[in-house]
């Protein structure tokens, strides 16, 4: 299980299938999630290619996170469907980043409701499914940095670690100290380290002394706004005005 997630582009794959599965009465067709339809989206919204969709799809099947299917209308199709552990993942995930929109936002309750509502989880991926399918979604912003180190293995838990410590001014762990934390090699913690380097992310010193990793910290917010942000308005449907309030809530809500 934690090596189908350890990296970004394996993340984007169980999207897509899912977003596939949930959301094929919104792409004309209602297939749903084949090889080729997923390895298109990839490429198309992420680059992700169809050797990695492959392997990506693989690793999933053999963790019990998809299975493959055939099509009723044809025979000839294989689908691929998200799994009750895919599912039951996406609910544990979502409700934990809810948590953050509850705080900020009282009275809204989305956590508990993700936690006790039972088919609120298919009924979100459906109506995100199909937002998503409708949209134009190739990215016109600039390369990000963080979502290229991202696909490296591992990197989420080790930058989100970095993150931590440095909000908590505490020195990182050691290389061995990471890899029994979250089974990344002390040699690709280091690459991973090395990389957010080089790309002007963090600067440590020796010993693990964090000198700084604002820009690392932006980047991180800017992601899980834009995840919460299209989950409100497309899962939720919450308005944009509404939206707007919440970033600015986001902005200021304290450390």
């Amino acid at each position: 299980m934690n090596k189908v997630i350890s990296n970004l582009a394996r993340e984007r794959i169980l999207e897509h299938v899912m977003f596939l599965h949930y959301g094929r009465a919104a792409d004309k067709s209602g297939v749903g999630a084949t090889f080729e339809r997923l390895a298109t989206l990839s490429a198309v919204t992420d680059e992700i290619g169809a050797r990695a969709v492959r392997t990506g799809l693989r690793m999933a099947q053999i963790s019990g996170l998809v299975v493959q299917t055939r099509s009723r209308a044809d025979a000839r199709l294989r689908l691929y469907e998200p799994a009750e552990p895919l599912l039951a993942l996406t609910g544990a995930y979502s409700a934990l980043a809810l948590q953050s929109v509850d705080e900020m936002w009282p009275g809204l309750g989305l956590s508990l409701r993700v936690r006790e509502e039972i088919g609120l989880i298919p009924q979100m991926l459906t109506r995100m499914g199909e937002a998503y399918l409708r949209g134009a979604f190739r990215s016109q912003r600039p390369v990000d940095p963080l979502n290229m180190l991202l696909r490296l293995e591992g990197a989420r838990p080790i930058l989100a670690r970095v993150v931590e410590c440095e909000r908590r001014q505490v020195p990182l762990p050691t290389a061995q100290e990471f890899a029994r934390l979250f089974y990344v090699s002390p040699s690709q913690t280091r690459v991973i380290l090395t990389a957010a380097e080089a790309r002007g992310l963090i600067r440590i010193a020796a010993r693990g002394v964090i000198l700084d990793a604002a820009p690392l910290q932006e980047r991180f917010l800017d992601a899980q706004a834009r995840y919460l942000a299209f989950a409100l308005r497309a899962g939720f449907g919450l308005r944009a005005a509404s939206l707007a309030k919440f970033g600015q809530r986001l902005r200021s809500f304290p450390t």
